[in-house]
């Protein structure tokens, strides 16, 4: 059986293009559940009519009781599907028509894989596509199957949360970890897929991912800005820390290596709070002998670098340019 669990909030203007990519899969999927996060636009609105004017019984959509934010959502959508596989949609993107397809047979094929993703170009509001997000490290688009190791998370999410499917088997456990302003949910799911089965993606194009002006997460993923506030930086810092104590947790079973990369991403989070919360100059120079760790963000030693500097320029309230 498959799910799709689909999180929305003011989406209007592209839902429905989403929701038609959706219906339209070569492998139908059997259920769809949306949560919509307290919409004040029409979104909740145009996916009744949706659903009724296509006669979906297995397609629903449930209003929070209160906002949760995008994470929490997710996580929501998540613990409501019943499929044996569970794809992840955002409100605004357009499935290619072979996605599920594509993905199921993948995990067919190799039931050693929890969670799966999957690359994508991306459209604009015209749905024109445009230059591809450029990634070195996640090699060429070249339709092979590739495993993803948990070291490669630890400090980084880069795995696109519209863009995964995962096995039910891993549901319980996914802690509601809110991850809004650092990580994210598809962080926490892939990294726990690593350690429950595989993690792995797919080298081919499966989602078309819609950039436009409310959408505010491509730098996010070009990884070419700071994080935007003082405020911002310190509380992603914190929920990265809350997020990879967990995976050390006794829940999980972790060989020797992946536990102590992990811990000393967390000693090493923890002393850049120390040092954003005090502007203690030693602090920040002797954070210079972690630039190996400070790279992790970036996947690069340049990167590593900006992030130190960052982190300089905000606890000492300097304004710079982006």
């Amino acid at each position: 059986m498959i799910s799709v669990a689909m999180a929305t909030y003011n989406g209007e203007k592209f839902i429905l293009k989403q929701l038609e990519s959706i219906k339209n899969q070569i492998l139908p999927v059997d259920e769809v559940i949306i949560c919509d996060d307290r919409s004040s636009d029409d979104t909740v609105k145009i996916v009744k009519k949706f659903i009724s004017d296509n006669c979906l019984e297995n397609w629903q959509i449930t209003v929070n009781d209160y906002n949760l934010g995008f994470c929490l959502n997710f996580y929501k959508a998540i613990s409501m599907c019943s499929g044996d596989i569970i794809f992840l949609s955002d409100q605004d993107d357009m499935w290619y028509e072979e996605k599920t397809r594509v993905m199921c047979d993948i995990f067919e094929k190799h039931p050693n894989i929890s969670v799966l993703s999957s690359r994508y170009d991306i459209i604009d509001e015209n749905d024109k596509i445009s230059e591809n997000i450029k990634i070195p490290y996640m090699g060429e688009i070249d339709g092979k199957l590739k495993y993803i190791t948990l070291d490669s998370l630890i400090g980084c999410s880069y795995i696109r949360g519209f863009a995964t499917a995962l096995r039910k088997s891993i549901v319980e456990f996914i802690e509601p970890i809110d991850l809004k302003s650092m990580m994210a949910h598809d962080w926490l799911i892939n990294a726990i897929g690593c350690i429950k089965g595989r993690s792995a993606i797919i080298n081919t194009r499966l989602v078309h991912y819609r950039f436009h002006h409310d959408n505010v997460s491509l730098s996010d993923m070009e990884r070419k800005t700071f994080l935007g506030s003082m405020d911002k930086r310190i509380s992603g810092l914190k929920e990265s820390i809350k997020g990879h104590s967990y995976l050390i947790s006794p829940v999980f079973p972790l060989n020797e290596e992946d536990y102590k990369n992990i811990k000393h991403q967390i000693r090493f989070e923890n002393k850049r709070l120390r040092y954003l919360n005090t502007s203690n100059f030693f602090i920040w120079l002797s954070l210079l002998g972690d630039l190996k760790t400070y790279k992790r963000y970036y996947k690069s030693s340049l990167g590593g670098i900006r992030v130190w500097l960052g982190d300089f320029l905000y606890a000492n309230n300097i304004n710079f340019k982006r």
